[in-house]
């Protein structure tokens, strides 16, 4: 048996696992897996480490031990709330948030031109990509990144495209993204990830300089389509509160690169004060400094 089912027949094992207990026990057992993976197992324990330093210098070891222990936890309960969305329905995923603001995303997906729901890699951010296009009524048309395993690929396709939703993946045609703009339709962008170096972007991060995509801000300045915000965050309730806030055009720079990093900029800076308030809920698994 090759690595890609070993790892897609431990997926399924874990999603069973999680249809049996149910989401409301998730917590337990994604604390007992936070043991096994920082304590005995540990993977990825040093990047989380090393980021959280590099982001919070004010904090001591021990409280980045704590915040790096509680990622791992959050990441579990992430994941497998991921997989008991196979058996949920509309109600079901709609009831697990509450929705600041959400009048203001309404009225961006409903001018006509198309817009761009950008979010991150915080809280559950599947979700988010799900509750909108229910709430919105609008299909989300999300860009994901090719994964190395199709197996576990083709599983989350089938969990995006549950309710309408549709995957556009990394790398097609940017004619395809111009059509669905232009068509009106609502382009979904996680859009922290580490860029490229030679042809990437920096942004300040935490302080850090940062290398990131062009990505958004490109085919937003392209099109000139309203770029909207939406980042959750876990409660001890289990439930995610979603907050919605633009990033507008307003006193952009003259030439179009500096536009691109400002706009980007703007949405890290959104991000950073959102990670700021749970911490432990980013993807700091994530070796988003890679080249410094």
């Amino acid at each position: 048996m090759d690595k890609n089912k070993i790892e897609f027949a431990g997926w399924i094992f874990f999603t069973k696992v999680v249809h049996i207990i149910g989401v409301k026990r998730i917590p337990i057992l994604a604390k007992i897996l936070a043991k096994i993976f920082f304590y005995f197992i540990p993977i990825r324990k040093n990047t989380v480490i090393s980021n959280l330093t590099k982001a919070f210098p004010e904090k001591s070891k021990r409280e980045i031990k704590k915040i790096a222990y509680n990622n791992f936890v959050s990441m579990g309960i992430t994941f497998m709330e991921i997989m008991a969305f196979q058996k949920m329905d509309e109600e079901q995923v709609i009831s697990l948030s509450d929705i600041n603001n959400i009048e203001l995303a309404q009225s961006k997906v409903n001018t006509g031109k198309g817009s761009i729901l950008l979010t991150a890699h915080l809280g559950n951010w599947e979700l988010g990509a799900l509750t909108m296009g229910l709430v919105l009524e609008k299909r989300i048309n999300v860009l994901v990144k090719k994964q190395r395993n199709k197996l576990v690929a083709d599983w989350m396709s089938e969990i995006r495209e549950r309710f309408n939703n549709k995957e556009i993946p990394l790398g097609a045609s940017v004619r395809e993204l111009y059509k669905t703009l232009i068509s009106g339709g609502v382009v979904g962008i996680v859009g922290d990830q580490r860029g490229k170096k030679e042809d990437g972007i920096i942004v300040q991060f935490f302080n850090q300089p940062t290398v990131t995509f062009q990505g958004f801000a490109a085919l937003a300045i392209k099109n000139r389509v309203p770029i909207v915000v939406v980042l959750n965050i876990r409660k001890s309730s289990g439930k995610y509160v979603f907050d919605i806030e633009e990033i507008d055009y307003e006193n952009l720079p003259e030439s179009l690169p500096d536009q691109i990093v400002e706009l980007n900029q703007r949405y890290m800076t959104i991000l950073e004060n959102k990670i700021r308030e749970a911490p432990e809920q980013w993807l700091w698994m994530h070796n988003i400094w890679k080249y410094q």
